[in-house]
């Protein structure tokens, strides 16, 4: 495994990521006068460009899949080709330290699933003392910094087509869906909701932990097909340009209308599939996308 020293990049290579990629340059002077600005300019920039996706890990044959190294986040995020919250999570938190936030990887568990998420906490913002999340590795749009000075529920959040709040439960945070609008979550895992909230993820923010604290879980993510988990199971892309959903889900395209509907699209063909991602996400080559779909065998349903 890389040790620690390899999961750093230098001010002068953030600087660079967040003109040349997220052109962000604008906002950098806010990087001095107003850091809750340009963190939360940075957070929907990023979601904007950078997808949340499982192409990648797909298309690489069973044989070669492996846990990516510090070099491959490096390059899957400044090539916007994204990945899952250890790509996305682990390089912001690489390059918030880079730009000097007192940022630290802390762990999350998804229902049953110790250690399956990483997130990070930014320390002492407003001042000593405060503690916020940044997280842009959910897969669901937490479009802002979340401050943690509430004592026992944040305010409701909105973001793209997604309601969500976060309740204190003792030393660990709970990542909360409202059930009206993710039903399907709803029908899976009926017994983490209460009150129509859906409590999905289990935050362990008062525990800093090392790259290496995710090896053996995130090994087994990448490695290893689970039926009850989609990330190696099923074809998923999505981002939030302009703070819209904009998602390819196996044989359906999902786009956000201005009133933050979800207009549903089914593919009929590989075709279909392949002009999406090239509409779409054109960071990703053809040969990648059907490598993709050959690995979960997308069953196509020309009515």
């Amino acid at each position: 495994m890389a040790s620690a020293n390899d999961y750093t990049i230098t001010r002068e290579e953030a600087l660079s990521f967040l003109q040349d990629v997220l052109n962000l340059e604008s906002a950098l002077p806010k990087l001095k006068t107003d850091k809750i600005a340009f963190l939360n300019e940075f957070i929907k920039a990023f979601s904007h460009h950078v997808p949340y996706q499982t192409v990648k890990a797909l298309s690489t044959p069973p044989d070669a899949r492996s846990l990516p190294t510090s070099a491959d986040i490096k390059k899957s995020v400044t090539s916007k080709e994204g990945g899952l919250c250890y790509q996305l999570n682990i390089f912001a938190w690489m390059l918030l330290c880079a730009l000097e936030f007192e940022a630290q990887l802390v762990s999350g568990d998804i229902l049953v699933y110790r250690d399956i998420h990483v997130v990070v906490i930014i320390e002492n913002i407003i001042k000593q003392g405060s503690r916020h999340i940044f997280d842009i590795g959910m897969g669901y749009p937490i479009l802002r910094l979340v401050p943690l000075d509430f004592e026992h529920q944040s305010p409701v959040y909105i973001d793209s087509d997604t309601r969500y709040r976060f309740v204190r439960l003792g030393h660990v945070i709970i990542f909360q869906l409202c059930k009206e609008t993710h039903q399907s979550e709803a029908v899976s895992h009926r017994e983490y909701i209460q009150d129509g909230w859906i409590s999905f993820v289990r935050i362990h923010v008062n525990q800093s932990v090392p790259v290496s604290h995710f090896d053996n879980r995130m090994t087994k993510v990448f490695t290893e097909v689970d039926p009850d988990l989609y990330f190696l199971t099923s074809l998923r892309c999505l981002a939030f340009p302009n703070g819209r959903l904009v998602c390819i889900k196996d044989v359906k395209l999902l786009l956000e209308d201005e009133d933050r509907q979800v207009q549903v699209t089914r593919f009929r063909s590989r075709d279909e599939v392949l002009d999406a991602f090239s509409r779409h996400f054109p960071q990703f080559p053809s040969d990648m996308v059907n490598g993709a779909m050959d690995n979960v065998n997308i069953q196509f349903n020309s009515n």
